[in-house]
């Protein structure tokens, strides 16, 4: 049996009793985890109580709990991107995470190490005692790493083609690359709404029987291309052609950006044809969806893999998608118009209208969406990581650690 260890970014558990997309897939393979399967697996993650409780469902998964605080760390890891982001320097807001975990994995050999987000050189620091090859970088995000990275880690696995490309090209040295693609819970999605509850929730946000709603779920900063697409629906004139931003109009923690000032200020310009749901659970936001004519998602800037537009899919919603970095490896062409991030606004105001003036396209596009979406659920997920995990311990001639 083969010992493996995942640990986790040390800002939110898992299981994901506080959300976070990384953590969600990592709880979907400790939900269909089997010693069958010849694995030993253990779950390195920051405690939570509710956490702890909800681990009690999965006695087979050894889960090891790092004691910080999972509201500071939140806001030592929004420290830590703003500092990496701005100065390409790392501070290590989260070391007392890696130091918990250092004496378990230097005390007890594992045959792998998946690094699932967080300070990726710490892990690096910590792991003293393991080879390169015994080392996997799981890149969530369009990543191109740094020289020290490189150096540590002998594998990654990126989401999407696109990733793992981009990755590759930027190492110096020779790394094992291994694409995994994500999945959903696709039965949180493509729940049916019956149409007194569609009419009931187009009615509360004010929009009319004959509006053409289109659907932005997503974070309301520069990357997400929400900007462009409150121009492109402003700028049509058709008063019928109306935006529902799932969300509060008060932005959470980027409130006080000049991005979100210029977009609050744009949306209370035209809140007509504007409209923000108010804050709504993500197990309801297939609801809102549902109550939606298309969904759009406009990013503008190279997206891992997009996992809201293969949430859009699952609820058989036509999409707008631009043509982003690996989000086209999931969403195809017959599920969803994609267009090109250059001369955005033009290129979406034409996509709308032609949403709206063909009825039958959508009908079709819903169809062929939640065929598509179907195998990005979490039971091939877990067959897939997996087998993903056999690959690299193939590739590094492991012989069995665990018991």
């Amino acid at each position: 049996m083969y010992n493996i260890g995942i640990i986790m970014g040390g800002v939110m558990p898992v299981p994901a009793v506080c959300g976070g997309a990384i953590e969600t897939l990592i709880e979907s393979v400790v939900k269909r985890y089997s010693k069958e399967d010849g694995l030993k697996l253990t779950v390195f993650s920051v405690y939570h109580k509710g956490a702890v409780e909800e681990a009690k469902k999965y006695p087979e998964v050894r889960f090891v709990w790092t004691h910080t605080n999972t509201f500071w760390n939140l806001a030592k890891h929004a420290v830590f991107l703003a500092v990496r982001e701005l100065t390409g320097k790392t501070i290590r807001p989260l070391q007392r995470h890696y130091n918990e975990i250092s004496p378990v994995i230097n005390n007890e050999k594992f045959d792998l190490i998946v690094v699932e987000g967080g300070d990726e050189q710490a892990v690096i620091d910590i792991a003293k005692g393991y080879r390169r090859e015994q080392l996997v970088f799981h890149a969530h995000i369009h990543y191109k790493p740094c020289e020290n990275v490189v150096k540590g880690y002998g594998h990654m696995i990126g989401v999407s083609e696109f990733v793992t490309n981009e990755y590759i090209n930027a190492c110096k040295l020779p790394v094992k690359a291994h694409t995994l693609k994500n999945a959903i819970d696709i039965d949180k999605f493509n729940k049916e709404i019956t149409e007194e509850e569609r009419n009931g929730i187009r009615a509360k946000l004010g929009f009319y029987e004959d509006d053409f709603v289109i659907l932005f779920v997503g974070r309301i900063i520069q990357i997400k291309g929400i900007l462009e697409l409150i121009n492109a629906v402003v700028g049509i004139e058709d008063n019928h052609i109306k935006l529902m931003i799932v969300g509060s109009a008060n932005f959470g923690k980027y409130a006080f950006s000049s991005y979100a000032k210029k977009v609050k200020k744009l949306a209370e310009e035209n809140k007509d044809r504007i409209v923000f749901t108010g804050y709504v659970d993500n197990s309801e936001v297939y609801k809102y969806a549902a109550a939606a004519d298309i969904q759009c998602v406009p990013s503008i800037c190279e997206e891992a893999a997009g996992l809201v537009a293969i949430e859009a899919m699952a609820g058989g919603i036509p999409a707008i998608i631009t043509n982003s970095g690996g989000m086209t490896e999931y969403v195809t062409k017959d599920a969803a118009l994609i267009i090109e991030r250059e001369n955005i606004v033009e290129n979406l105001k034409k996509s709308i209208l032609y949403m709206k003036e063909n009825p039958e396209i959508r009908r079709q596009m819903s169809k062929s969406a939640k065929t598509i979406s179907e195998q990005y659920n979490e039971e091939n997920y877990y067959k897939n990581f997996v087998k993903t995990v056999y690959e690299i311990i193939g590739e590094n001639g492991e012989e069995a650690n665990g018991n």
